[in-house]
């Protein structure tokens, strides 16, 4: 997740083990009782296309297996995550695990990043926050991909509609990162809803949508970045960013419209 409107290094995940590139921002966190950020572990057999995205050096280390980003796996070679995970580093530092529910072991399997796409007019803002990864060799047929959404697919982006996200990121607000792969479940909102809560216009319903869990108020956080929310078995968003929050609303995530990008990204799944 990148909080919005000032370019930051935050510190890592675990002490020492590598920055991540971030917006620094005063986001208004959800009170503890409504703060579930890390919802219910879960794992890659059930979720087989969520991947971790890490510098392909550290893929073995202890205890994250170098993870900073999420991504999803769209065809054996092809990854989608946000452009903001990837748009300071080099493709050659970059790896994708699929299979690894635990990022401290070492199963699954490693494929390094050779190219990058960054959509062209991504913007410091988090506007276009897009990126599709290639692999050096496909994953196993093991991990099925997950089909995107297409400008076609509007019912997974009406209010009310169930959806999941994915991720290893922060389990609170005290840096407490997961090892284990979670999801939680959310609903869309309206984006009149996302629009009031962003009153100096980064959310943009044309490129955005934004979800949580208005009871428990789940969303994601730092390090899911990049990873998946998925609606009717597509994939309809990328973590991108939070919004603020209130009372009535607290703490909506706010991810890349996958339905508006959908002719750009298959462009590069060619």
């Amino acid at each position: 997740m990148m909080e919005r409107h000032t370019w930051a290094r935050v510190s890592a995940l675990v002490a020492g083990l590598m920055t991540l590139v971030a917006l620094g921002v005063v986001v208004l966190p959800a009170p503890t009782a409504h703060a579930i950020v890390g919802g219910r572990r879960t794992s890659t057999a059930q979720a087989p296309w969520t991947v971790a995205i890490n510098l392909w050096r550290q893929t073995n280390t202890y205890p994250r297996s170098g993870q900073f980003c999420g991504g999803t796996l769209v065809t054996p070679t092809k990854v989608v995550t946000a452009a903001h995970c990837v748009v300071d580093e080099a493709p050659t530092d970059l790896g994708a695990v699929a299979g690894r529910t635990d990022l401290r072991r070492h199963d699954g399997t490693l494929r390094k990043v050779t190219r990058v796409w960054i959509h062209p007019r991504f913007g410091r803002h988090l506007e276009n926050d897009v990126a599709v990864l290639t692999l050096d060799a496909p994953m196993p047929a093991t991990y099925t991909p997950l089909p995107i959404a297409t400008a076609s697919d509007t019912d997974p982006y009406r209010p009310g509609t169930r959806a999941r996200v994915y991720g290893w990121g922060l389990l609170d607000y005290e840096n407490h990162a997961a090892n284990a792969l979670r999801s939680a479940p959310l609903r869309v909102l309206p984006d009149r809803t996302c629009r009031r809560l962003n009153p100096d216009g980064d959310f943009d319903p044309r490129m955005h949508a934004c979800a949580n869990d208005p009871v428990t108020g789940a969303h994601h956080t730092e390090g899911d970045s990049g990873g998946p929310l998925v609606a009717d078995g597509k994939l309809i968003g990328i973590v991108s960013w939070l919004a603020n929050s209130n009372a009535s609303t607290p703490t909506p995530g706010v991810y890349t419209r996958v339905s508006a990008f959908s002719r750009e990204i298959a462009d590069q799944l060619r």
